[in-house]
């Protein structure tokens, strides 16, 4: 049971070491937007509909929020801060749900509309952003509640479509290295198969970390 301990503890440090690496890639990102440039990364892909104002504030919303996200987000799921400062796990509880609620989804679903890589993109950020809401409501309203262990599950797959802005990056780097190995493997289409994936397998794992913690016992 020790060993089996040890390697569970290892296992987090590592996950935790990916995902701080991780969250430190994604405010690189975000500050590289700001001062507004419409060259910048990203935007030279978009100059369809970079001057195009809802898409412009929405994509700047957007940015601006992800970072904030993600690091509430893990607030929530670390033990030692949530018994340590339960005041402040209810505070940026409330500032994630507020960010996902009032900005970061809303601006998503704008942004869905005019997304890359044609109708199969266009669908899945849609579907997305719903379902991002939706758990997100629903993780607010089993809290307000007081009903814990629905609250968890659906916090659990609300920051799991949260980390698909991290995991749709992963999937972009793990693919491109492929395609010297696949034939047909286009910019297009690992656009499309990195939008997919990056919430489909997210949404995947949660469901077995929700199945884990309930039959542990």
């Amino acid at each position: 049971m020790t060993h089996l301990k040890t390697h569970y503890n290892i296992m987090l440090f590592v996950l935790l070491g990916i995902f701080i690496w991780l969250c430190v890639l994604m405010v690189k990102i975000c500050l590289s937007y700001f001062p507004w440039s419409d060259t910048q990364g990203f935007l030279v892909l978009k100059q369809d509909v970079v001057h195009f104002l809802p898409w412009q504030w929405a994509f700047k919303i957007h940015v601006a929020c992800s970072s904030l996200i993600l690091l509430a987000g893990f607030t929530q799921f670390w033990p030692a801060f949530r018994q340590r400062f339960p005041l402040w796990h209810r505070r940026l509880g409330w500032l994630y749900i507020i960010a996902v609620l009032g900005f970061a989804a809303p601006s998503g679903l704008v942004m869905a509309v005019y997304a890359a890589g044609g109708l199969a993109t266009q669908v899945c950020f849609v579907i997305l952003g719903i379902l991002w809401i939706g758990s997100t409501v629903l993780a607010l309203k089993y809290a307000i509640q007081k009903r814990w262990y629905k609250h968890r599950n659906w916090m659990i797959r609300s920051f799991a479509l949260s980390l698909s802005a991290l995991s749709l990056r992963s999937w972009k780097l793990l693919l491109y290295q492929l395609t010297p190995y696949i034939d047909g493997l286009s910019p297009k289409l690992i656009y499309q198969l990195e939008a997919w994936l990056g919430w489909v397998i997210n949404l995947l794992i949660a469901q077995l970390i929700i199945y884990w913690i309930s039959h542990k016992k």
